[in-house]
């Protein structure tokens, strides 16, 4: 039998889409478009098909349906780059048990790409931003410092290479390149995992709102006060933020295929952590919820600390 209103996550807010279509059964669907961030199409579509799912796991979904991938290109590109894209995200998506299976391919002055993700799940299952609770710790799943570190992947490819290399050191900036990668193709599907067998109050993933912003959201659908205390970056993307002058250490720096922020009872965050662990991945606990309140907020703590990081 369907509920009258079948709309499951019909607040402003929510990660995904989230529809009811039976008792036991909701579809969860996110479209997510952006410019392409790397020069190598393979790569460039695997980070399409992990920020495209990802808010899919956001919501708790382990059961990938489909892709449908967007594609719009000039005229000038050559057609084996937009086979290396599809490659890319097909792969990414057969590794998490699913594929691509079609879309639509426009043509447009600028590389555009992105796609829609389509997952299921059980809908007593689902995760929402809304649920943080006083007392939870908070956990980050990726290090911070996206943006920071492709800005100086893109600089390092044209004019402005000679300003930025008499600031920084080419081969530590390759090495933040390299970092950042390896997170823009990390699913978030072993997060979803855990966090459906630990139980978790809330969650959502980090992407062009930045930590803090992404606090916020939750912090004002679950009425609380939010404080986060710490915060794991990519190794030396602190200071290549302060040179481009990006957010990162207000806590505003956009991510693309960023970690979860996981709300949780303080009891089982060793358990989460151990789980993921198992999984070859790392989390941060980086603050709590300090208050119910009718003034709901997100900040940073005074005299916060940064946590120097590879990944994973």
């Amino acid at each position: 039998m369907l509920p009258e209103d079948k709309t499951c996550s019909d607040q402003v807010g929510d990660d995904a889409v989230a529809q009811i279509l039976s008792d036991n059964i909701a579809v969860v669907e996110n479209v997510d478009v952006f410019t392409p961030i790397h020069d190598d199409p393979y790569i460039q579509g695997e980070i399409v098909a992990c920020n495209a799912s990802n808010d899919v796991f956001a919501m708790g979904v382990t059961t990938l349906v489909s892709l449908q991938a967007f594609l719009a290109y000039p005229k000038s590109m050559d057609e084996e780059v937009i086979v290396d894209v599809l490659r890319g995200m097909n792969d990414f998506m057969e590794r998490l048990n699913s594929k691509v299976t079609g879309g639509q391919t426009i043509k447009n002055p600028c590389p555009v790409f992105g796609g829609v993700c389509l997952g299921v799940i059980h809908p007593k299952d689902i995760i929402y931003s809304k649920g943080a609770r006083h007392g939870d710790i908070i956990l980050l799943t990726k290090p911070l410092g996206i943006q920071p570190a492709m800005r100086s992947y893109r600089d390092l490819q044209d004019e402005k290479r000679t300003n930025l290399l008499a600031e920084f050191d080419e081969e530590e900036l390759c090495k933040m390149q390299e970092t950042a990668v390896k997170i823009m193709t990390q699913s978030n599907l072993e997060v979803a995992r855990v966090m459906r067998s630990i139980g978790v109050h809330a969650a959502t993933d980090v992407t062009g709102f930045g930590v803090l912003g992404h606090a916020q959201n939750v912090a004002t659908l679950s009425e609380v006060q939010i404080e986060i205390e710490s915060l794991p970056v990519i190794k030396g993307t602190l200071e290549l933020a302060e040179f481009f002058g990006h957010k990162l250490a207000a806590g505003l720096g956009a991510e693309t295929a960023g970690g979860m922020l996981v709300f949780l009872h303080p009891e089982k965050v060793d358990a989460f952590r151990y789980e993921l662990r198992e999984f070859g991945l790392p989390c941060w606990p980086i603050g709590h919820v300090t208050k119910d309140s009718d003034a709901p907020s997100a900040s940073l703590a005074e005299g916060i600390e940064f946590i120097e990081t590879d990944f994973p």
